[in-house]
């Protein structure tokens, strides 16, 4: 018997309506207008992607791991799982770079259409854009079609998600996977068969980045709430088996898929795999400076992930996500207080407090969304270590939901009638009357909805929407409450490119440019995955090198001075400071400075 946690009441205008449905050759689950509108929301998260990733430079960290995917794929290619090649890199595991170096192998054989930067970033592209799709089917039935737009809509333009996911970085594909494993676990309920498709998800979320297991917490909670709290009030003839079989298959995939798809791991499975969390470890232990809140340390306090969350998403999310949290907690609580007080008092008597199918989907609903959002936040905030704001990606869609829902409830949004086929629950009634058909109740004026759904949309999406279009690269955004990231976050945008480009434009003859890096970071084994090599369009007659900063070469006739480094307390030479000529940035945030040794050579300077 499988649990019934989210079907619509019985009703002669339900059946009718199913029937047609199925008649007309839909899928009762996906109507051909939502299908349409499923594809504009994937549209428009990859063109905002495709966009960026075609003008955002090199950043630091995509070096290393374009380089890992190019060593990785030729001894993949020859069946070598013993050579010392896999060890580059070690500290991850290699699922996203395998991707990567594959995406630039087709892109080679079918003539290299795109630059080799841009196929390197576009697996990330498209785990972007399928997180975007992945949202709104995954949240349609519990908390409707319209939240379920708004949320992944929020997702889709936030300038926080499209700068990541146009990146070759790890976290954007683990987030996507990460985020699919947990919401697999609603239609779970009543499919029990696809828990270990969610155990399959989580081990190659963790394949792409360790950091997904954090989400294995809530993954557990979900379920147990489920089976500990809500089935024993169902009615006996409705209580569900518990799927024991399905739950320890899941618990034996998650690592099995993550150990085939890690082939690094073969040669020693154990050895290795301590030796990639001893890194970790000594990561941790050692710590890795970084700046918040206008100061450079090493280590980061646990209120860190709430600074960083309301620093990248507009407050119009995270205050109603708040608001979310509130009501939950209120919610359950007086689903569960007769309970309590009922075993408090009669301890021996049998509980009596039985609820229906609807009940018990409500309240899930509710539970679903808060464990989610509740235990990944306060995962995250075991992390000593937040080197950049990347870490907290996978927070972002249950914030967009809990956000987009809790504001919800404040506008009492509430749909004039439910499509027949969908089974969700009206969403925040004041008084719920359960005996009444979905499909006649909640006849609201069309101005009213409209009205709702209008300052809804335009609430959760219209200031990601806006600073998407308005802060150049937007890396730079922050929220309402932050004016840009330089005084408050690290700034991970480098901007060398751009850097470049203004002073191609603003410059006339030859000239030498240090583009100031630490640590190697625009070079590679490689000699093909480096920054000269993805800028081969750039005109010759400036030669553009990298240079540490404690090494700067006086025969150079421009420096590129990147932001990040002046936070990590590396200060523009004294002698040089005098000479900044222009500074690249976006929103009210500064990526990089330009500096000239003789200003007189610049054309308009610019400060």
């Amino acid at each position: 018997m499988k649990i019934n946690l989210d079907v619509i009441t019985r009703h002669p205008a339900v059946d009718q309506a199913r029937s047609t449905s199925t008649k007309n050759g839909l899928r009762p689950s996906l109507t051909l207008i939502e299908a349409a509108g499923l594809i504009g929301l994937t549209l428009l998260a990859f063109v905002a992607r495709i966009i960026l990733a075609n003008q955002l430079d090199l950043v630091t960290d995509e070096r290393i791991y374009i380089s890992a995917g190019s060593i990785y794929v030729p001894l993949l290619k020859h069946l070598n799982f013993t050579s010392v090649g896999w060890a580059f890199n070690y500290e991850h595991p290699p699922l996203v770079k395998i991707l990567i170096g594959l995406s630039m192998v087709f892109n080679s054989l079918l003539g290299s259409p795109l630059k080799n930067l841009m196929a390197a970033r576009l697996p990330n592209i498209l785990a972007g854009t399928a997180l975007v799709a992945i949202i709104y089917l995954g949240t349609r039935r519990p908390f409707g079609r319209v939240v379920a737009t708004v949320a992944a809509l929020c997702i889709a333009v936030s300038p926080w998600m499209v700068y990541f996911s146009a990146l070759a970085y790890l976290d954007m594909t683990m987030t996507a996977l990460a985020t699919t494993a947990y919401l697999l676990l609603w239609p779970a309920l009543r499919r029990p068969y696809l828990y270990p498709v969610a155990g399959l998800c989580l081990g190659l979320a963790a394949a792409s980045k360790y950091t997904a297991v954090l989400i294995a917490p809530a993954m557990i909670l979900f379920p147990l709430y489920c089976f500990v709290a809500i089935r024993p009030r169902l009615k006996a003839e409705a209580r569900p088996p518990v799927p024991w079989r399905w739950w320890l298959s899941a618990i034996g995939l998650a690592p099995l898929s993550f150990l085939i798809v890690d082939p690094a791991l073969w040669r020693s499975p154990i050895r290795l795999l301590i030796h990639s969390f001893d890194f970790e470890i000594n990561h941790a232990e050692k710590g890795h400076i970084t700046f918040l809140a206008g100061k450079a340390s090493t280590y980061v306090p646990h209120w860190a992930v709430l600074y960083i969350l309301s620093a990248k998403i507009s407050l119009f999310v995270t205050v109603p996500a708040l608001l979310f949290i509130g009501v939950a907690l209120v919610m359950l609580y007086k689903f569960h207080l007769p309970v309590w007080r009922s075993k408090r008092t009669t301890p021996n008597v049998p509980d009596t407090h039985e609820i229906d199918d609807k009940k018990a989907q409500e309240m899930a609903k509710w539970a679903f969304l808060l464990i989610w959002l509740v235990t990944i936040v306060f995962m995250l905030s075991q992390l000593n270590i937040i080197v950049g704001t990347h870490y907290l990606l996978p927070a972002m869609p249950p914030i967009a939901l809990a956000g987009t829902f809790g504001l919800s409830w404040l506008l009492r949004y509430r749909p004039r009638e439910h499509s027949p086929h969908l089974p969700f629950s009206p969403l925040f009634s004041v008084k719920s009357d359960a005996s009444i058909p979905s499909v006649e109740r909640h006849k609201h004026p069309n101005w009213l909805l409209l009205a709702q759904v209008s300052i809804l949309a335009v609430a959760i999406v219209g200031p990601h929407l806006f600073g998407l279009l308005t802060v150049q690269a937007a890396e730079g955004y922050t929220s309402e409450l932050y004016q840009g990231e330089n005084s408050s976050l690290q700034v991970a945008y480098p901007a060398y490119r751009d850097g470049a480009l203004w002073l191609i434009a603003h410059t006339s003859g030859s000239g030498k440019v240090g583009l100031v890096a630490k640590y190697e970071t625009l070079t590679s084994p490689d000699s093909r995955v480096n920054w000269n090599d993805f800028n081969r369009d750039l005109p010759s007659r400036l030669q553009f090198i990298e240079l540490q900063p404690e090494n700067i070469n006086k025969n150079v006739d421009y420096l590129i001075w990147p932001m990040h480094l002046i936070q990590r307390k590396i200060r523009i030479p004294a002698d040089w400071h005098p000479r900044i000529v222009h500074i690249i940035g976006g929103g009210s945030t500064i990526y990089c400075y330009i500096l000239a040794r003789n200003p007189s050579t610049i054309i308009n300077p610019s400060r």
